[in-house]
């Protein structure tokens, strides 16, 4: 729909401005002090890419500078066009320009001017019919000496990025202004886009149709934070209006205003994201003119209006977007039905995403011949894919991802020879795959992940030569694939398809991919036994899980050093049991320029002694060396890694190996700035290995902690007496350890913690209550000494034991709380009756006030008696 708008826009402007469609050359040179002016205003600018380099003294006709026009009759300069472009102008913009007394066209969209706000002398531009400011980054108050401009038939300051589906807004450079009145003096306005400029304080619903010029016919006030409207209000004075644009507004669940359907020129209507309800208005659907509506992200409940239209009315809808809205329960079928009816739907854009539609995929849909875009994601819809879908040979997207669809994909789906983008994941799609997809030659994007689709990848998959993105991942595919199945895949650059049982079968030793992947996602294929050889020239990787291929080999010697842009890397579940450890994390020819987030190696048969060199590696969130045989002390360097600055929410998984060394060794990793580098980690697992010493209490700074393991160790004394500072803590595993001790109070504070194994260390005493600890099974404290809730055995006296004392632990009387009370008590006894003793006027005084209190009660208690009429 923004396309459309923008087409709009441009074609009202020429035919307002016939001249910019003129695009013959200048017959006569530049007027002398123009051409000095512009020097002058270029010094004040910064041209990153040296798009200004012809203008200079020496180029002696300014007329033919960048982005210069000038009239070719007089010579003046008529039109400059600076818009941005990759490298974007900046700096300051000199009121030089104020000797241009013929510019009628000025456009310095998209630059970087840095937060200035707009200079006010552009308002004495008095000659102007253009101006442009949009998305330069201006700040602050639009001047209203913008008003002074009466000649001004395009205005635009907008301050929104616009893409196909959504409005982004720049608060970083946030404008606003003082008033709108000054909009008034722009007789001859035709377009006016201030979207995303600050509207909301200044905006008055009742005055503004005596503020918006009557001549515009293209409105945008997209995410201005404008007022919700009020009843009554209108815009009827805008009676050639063709394009209203009020999107990203919150008005306040407000029904869709009726007054909408009088503005009989409206071509393109758009209330996306205003947060309406109800139900779209009568007339909306019967207004003959309009070709565009987007009405999606409300809370829009009927859509009865739509099913009751006459089919005349909206024959002429070229899009129409309701997605995101609550027609719950309605069927595609109904919904369509007046579109159906039409004799020649110019429909092209069919968008109900996410909207609760149900029902199937009506056959009448291959009849709308002109259909572009259909978007029905997230829907109810069931049923099967109809056989007529593949007359649609305008077709570019099909979007019909979550729904319940069934059934085989129909073989006519290979006509759709304009389709882009096809996404079919999460439905439950059978069958075998139709050999007619290699037919699909402009396919860029094939989703149909998270089906049941059986059989065999077809070959003629690989004819697809514009295909980037395929994504076959969550199927039931069999078979065996060859590189017959990639031969003219030239544009891939994704591709996922794990999750199924295919076996990948090459030929030729030297195989060399056409492709230059980006993502590689295999787990579960059959590669091995072999590492692939083809990997080497997939430089570009940035992802690649190739866990469970069946892989029995040492990762080879370039893999280290040739793929740089990796940063998720999963090998899990392979034998790797030759790896060089060193040659592999320690290479100095990437040392610097290693970028992985993650990097899992569990299970992978592992062996050796983990090299100190994992300084290269801060950019790790995820580090996986579970379940393998690596021996020795954990690296301070790896130690480092897991308590480092650079990298939060770190998840650490060295569980099943046999690490040995302190845990204190383990967490310190090394002596300077370790209290400031901790409390990014989140997920510790160091459990089944051979790590010895005291649990150290720094481990408590770990705040954001939610997952510890420490569980299958050698680990002694007692836990930290402040392990209740971690306070994020869900899951808690110390089992199996030679811990002894109390269970620490503070314990009792770990609100979030859902698991919980002490079980079989050598603890004593009263488990602290709390209602997370109480609500765990008593196997979690087993294999100890412990007494209270939920363990069976309770804390009073056993044989053998002092009066007071429950084992260890001290799980009788708190002393130190029994003294403390016997002693408040004394205090604050002798605090009131000592001066009663010693002192007549207190004693007088007391005794005083008390009957003043008694009084005042029996006198509350006979007025309250007598008014609820009860006799003492």
């Amino acid at each position: 729909m923004i396309s459309h708008s923008y087409s709009w826009a441009l074609s009202i402007f020429l035919l307002f401005h016939p001249s910019l469609s003129d695009e013959n050359p200048s017959n006569v040179s530049c007027i002398e002090s123009e051409k000095f002016a512009l020097l002058e205003f270029k010094n004040d600018l910064t041209d990153g890419g040296n798009r200004l380099l012809s203008w200079n003294s020496s180029n002696e006709d300014c007329c033919k500078w960048y982005g210069i026009t000038c009239n070719n009759q007089t010579g003046h300069v008529s039109e400059i066009h600076l818009r941005g472009s990759d490298h974007r102008f900046g700096g300051e913009l000199n009121p030089s320009l104020l000797n241009m007394t013929s510019l009628v066209y000025l456009d310095l969209s998209c630059n970087d001017f840095g937060g200035n706000p707009i200079p006010t002398f552009i308002g004495s531009l008095h000659t102007l019919t253009y101006l442009n400011l949009s998305m330069s980054r201006f700040s602050g108050e639009i001047p209203s000496q913008l008003g002074n401009l009466s000649m001004l038939r395009v205005l635009s300051v907008h301050n929104v990025y616009r893409s196909v589906h959504n409005v982004y807004r720049s608060d970083q450079y946030a404008q606003k202004v003082k008033s709108l009145w000054w909009l008034s003096g722009l007789s001859s306005l035709r377009h006016l886009d201030m979207s995303g400029v600050t509207l909301g304080k200044v905006f008055d619903w009742s005055q503004v149709n005596r503020i918006l010029p009557s001549s515009l016919v293209e409105l945008y006030f997209s995410s201005c934070g404008l007022p919700p409207i009020r009843p009554g209000s209108a815009l009827d004075n805008l009676s050639l209006l063709s394009i209203l644009d009020l999107s990203d507004n919150n008005f306040s669940t407000n029904s869709i205003p009726s007054w909408i359907s009088s503005l009989s020129s409206l071509v393109s209507l758009n209330l996306a994201n205003c947060d309406f309800s109800g139900p779209i208005p009568a007339g909306l659907m019967n207004m003959v003119s309009l070709i565009t509506i987007d009405l999606s992200n409300n809370q829009l409940t009927s859509i009865q209006t739509m099913l009751n239209s006459s089919p005349g009315n909206i024959c002429n809808l070229r899009e129409i977007n309701l997605s995101w809205n609550k027609f719950n329960g309605k069927s595609l079928l109904e919904v369509l039905t007046s579109l159906f009816k039409c004799e020649s739907s110019k429909l092209e854009s069919l968008r109900f995403a996410a909207s609760g539609l149900s029902g199937y995929l009506p056959p009448q849909l291959g009849n709308m011949k002109n259909l572009v875009h259909i978007d029905l994601n997230s829907n109810s819809i069931s049923g099967s894919i109809p056989d007529s879908l593949g007359n649609l040979q305008s077709l570019q997207t099909l979007e019909l991802k979550s729904n319940s669809i069934s059934g085989p994909l129909p073989d006519s789906i290979g006509r759709l020879s304009s389709l882009l983008r096809m996404h079919l994941p999460y439905n439950s799609i059978t069958g075998p795959l139709p050999d007619s997809l290699g037919r699909l030659s402009s396919l860029e994007r094939l989703d149909i992940s998270n089906n049941e689709i059986n059989g065999t990848l077809p070959q003629s998959v690989g004819q697809l030569t514009k295909l980037m993105i395929l994504n076959i991942r969550n199927n039931l595919l069999t078979g065996v694939v060859t590189e017959d199945h990639f031969a003219n895949l030239t544009s891939l650059t994704n591709l996922l398809a794990d999750a199924n049982m295919l076996r990948l079968q090459i030929s030729a030793n030297n195989w060399e991919p056409p492709f230059r992947l980006q993502i590689l996602i295999l787990n579960s294929w059959s590669l091995g036994p072999k590492f692939p050889s083809w990997l080497q020239n997939q430089t570009n990787l940035s992802i690649l899980y190739l866990a469970s291929t069946g892989i029995s080999d040492n990762i080879p010697s370039w893999f280290s050093t040739t793929l740089l842009s990796l940063q998720y890397l999963n090998l899990s579940d392979n034998n790797l049991s030759s790896v060089s450890l060193k040659d592999l994390f320690c290479s100095k020819i990437d040392a610097e320029q290693k970028q992985v987030i993650y990097l899992n190696l569990g299970n992978t048969n592992l062996s050796g002694v983990l090299p100190d060199c994992w300084g290269a590696w801060g950019t790790l969130k995820l580090l996986n060396f579970q379940n393998n045989n690596l021996t020795g002390e954990i690296p301070r360097s790896l130690a480092s890694l897991m308590t480092g600055k650079a990298n939060p929410n770190k998840i650490v998984l060295l569980a099943g190996n046999e690490f040995m060394g302190s845990a204190w060794l383990v967490l310190k990793g090394r002596e300077i700035g370790y209290s400031s580098n901790l409390g990014l980690v989140t997920f510790l697992d160091l459990s089944g290995n051979d790590l010895s010493g005291v649990i150290p209490s720094e481990i408590t700074r770990l705040v954001e902690l939610k997952y510890l393991n420490f569980s299958g160790n050698r680990l002694t004394g007692r836990m930290p007496e402040k392990i209740g500072d971690m306070k994020e803590l869900e899951a808690l595993d110390l089992s199996m350890n030679e811990l002894e001790g109390m269970v620490p109070l503070s314990m009792s504070s770990l609100s979030f913690l859902n698991w919980l194994n002490l079980s079989y260390n050598n603890l004593t005493g009263r488990i602290p209550s709390s209602t997370q600890l109480q609500s765990f099974e008593d196997w979690s404290f087993v294999g100890n000494r412990l007494c209270g809730a939920p363990v069976r055995l309770g804390c009073e006296r056993r044989q053998g034991e002092k009066v007071g004392e429950v084992g260890e632990g001290g799980g009788g009387p708190d002393w130190r709380l029994v003294i403390s009370i016997v002693v408040g008590f004394v205090v604050g006894f002798w605090i009131v009756v000592a001066p009663l003793m010693v002192s007549k006027a207190w004693r007088v005084s007391y005794f005083q006030f008390m009957c003043d209190i008694w009084y005042k009660f029996y006198d509350f208690v006979v007025k309250y008696s007598s008014n609820k009429n009860v006799s003492l």
